[in-house]
């Protein structure tokens, strides 16, 4: 053990000289370290929670590659694909992918069941029906898509089992509201081919996500009932076995980049077996608006944290001249002794870091436990038509903590270097004198 450790752990448990003076700015400054840790890891905790749960209901929508035709410039409106492709056996081996699923986008129209209304006019009362009529985007999809996403999102019903046997649908909670829909309803769907054709479906379940630009459009329905609602047949001699493209479900999405480069190498610029020539396409391109969103997070976290750690070394600066100022006295005694300037700085720079250790223990204390309150309680709601969430969600892993804290300390005691060079501008002869 250096003596320099040894004297400064023995100081920290005499009282302070000019404690009147002292204590109250000790106690601010030490205050302000603790309010450092606690902002930046919820404010962390919140913006990856974020982006965690964000991500998780787009890709849990639209998977984050696809496959389609060469040309088109979205999924939602790509020209028809043979279902069954030789590619994407091949596409299925890459390292990271965990299923490639057929998917098909159909355009309807959905209308409610007629719903009475009573008005008064003019002091009569008068009874009419009214039917109302929703635009929305059938997507098709098999029985082996993941369902993993569509059942977290469940809030009446069952998920369907997509059969292409069966006639069930899942649509969203405001779309049910909007139709006056309820779970085992049938209800009748619209659809133009070379002509009108409507076709009755029956509410298996109703999902929520917060998400407008998903709810108030998607409804999920068997791929091969889609199919045979579309054209295809009329067009290929029968043939109704075409699809908007392919999704590929990944297992981890740090490798995202990776796994699309080698789709890219495997299946692009080479015609299929039927001439076509395939792309594949990231979700960060499809959905770049949202994506964008969630990355501009990045920087104001990035803004706050420094913010709060500037305002830390501030006043952690202020505790180290608070205690050179204090014991001046004692700086000259050790110099008198023939201590060399940097021992009495390593002294004080080792004292006043046991000093923000204990803030920094308080205050994470203070904000996990506010991130554990959230994350299992949800006390603080949200407008999920505004946020796309029902409350304020918490995402914090052990590295992060680790960083905060890391950060914090590293930054104020390399800080402290500048403010303990007062100690070697002290005379022995004056501080003695002084005190």
């Amino acid at each position: 053990m250096s003596f320099e450790y040894f004297i400064a752990s023995k100081i920290l448990k005499t009282k302070e000289k000019g404690i009147k003076v002292s204590r109250p700015i000790l106690r601010i400054s030490l205050i302000s370290v603790a309010l450092t840790i606690i902002v930046n890891l919820i404010t962390l905790a919140i913006v990856h929670g974020f982006q965690s749960e964000i991500r998780k209901k787009i890709v849990g929508f639209n998977a984050p590659i696809f496959i389609l035709k060469a040309g088109n410039e979205n999924i939602y409106e790509a020209d028809p694909l043979k279902e069954k492709q030789n590619i994407i056996t091949e596409v299925e081996q890459i390292k990271g992918i965990t299923k490639v699923t057929p998917i098909l986008y159909k355009p309807a129209l959905m209308r409610s069941e007629k719903i009475k209304e009573e008005r008064y006019e003019n002091g009569i009362k008068n009874q009419f029906e009214k039917q109302e009529v929703n635009g929305v985007l059938l997507k098709g999809i098999s029985e082996n898509y993941p369902k993993s996403f569509l059942k977290a999102i469940l809030k009446e019903g069952n998920v369907p089992s997509f059969d292409k046997n069966q006639n069930e649908v899942y649509l969203s909670k405001n779309m049910s509201k909007d139709l006056n829909f309820k779970v085992g309803d049938d209800i009748a769907i619209f659809f133009v081919k070379n002509r009108s054709l409507m076709q009755r479906f029956k509410v298996k379940g109703i999902f929520e996500t917060g998400i407008d630009k998903i709810d108030e459009q998607i409804v999920f329905a068997p791929l091969k009932k889609v199919q045979e609602l579309c054209d295809f047949g009329e067009r290929n001699k029968g043939d109704t076995e075409f699809v908007s493209g392919f999704e590929i479900h990944i297992d981890n999405w740090e490798s995202l980049e990776n796994v699309e480069r080698n789709v890219k190498d495997l299946a692009e610029l080479k015609p299929n077996e039927y001439g076509n020539l395939l792309q594949s396409i990231s979700i960060l391109d499809s959905e770049n608006d949202i994506f964008s969103w969630l990355g501009f997070l990045d920087t104001n976290v990035f803004i706050t944290i420094s913010l709060m750690i500037i305002i830390g070394i501030v006043n952690i600066g202020s505790v180290l001249l608070v205690m050179i100022v204090v014991r001046s006295n004692f700086i000259g005694v050790l110099k008198s002794l023939g201590a060399s300037n940097w021992s009495i700085r390593k002294i004080f720079l080792y004292q006043t870091g046991f000093r923000i250790l204990k803030a920094m223990f308080i205050g994470n204390v203070i904000g996990l436990g506010l991130c554990y309150l959230q994350y299992h309680f949800q006390l603080v709601k949200l407008d999920s038509s505004i946020y796309f969430l029902s409350h304020v969600p918490i995402n914090l892993s052990a590295i992060s903590i680790l960083f905060i804290n890391a950060i914090t300390f590293v930054t104020c005691m390399t800080s402290l270097l500048i403010p303990s060079y007062v100690i070697s501008r002290i005379s022995p002869a004056r501080s003695i004198k002084f005190n």
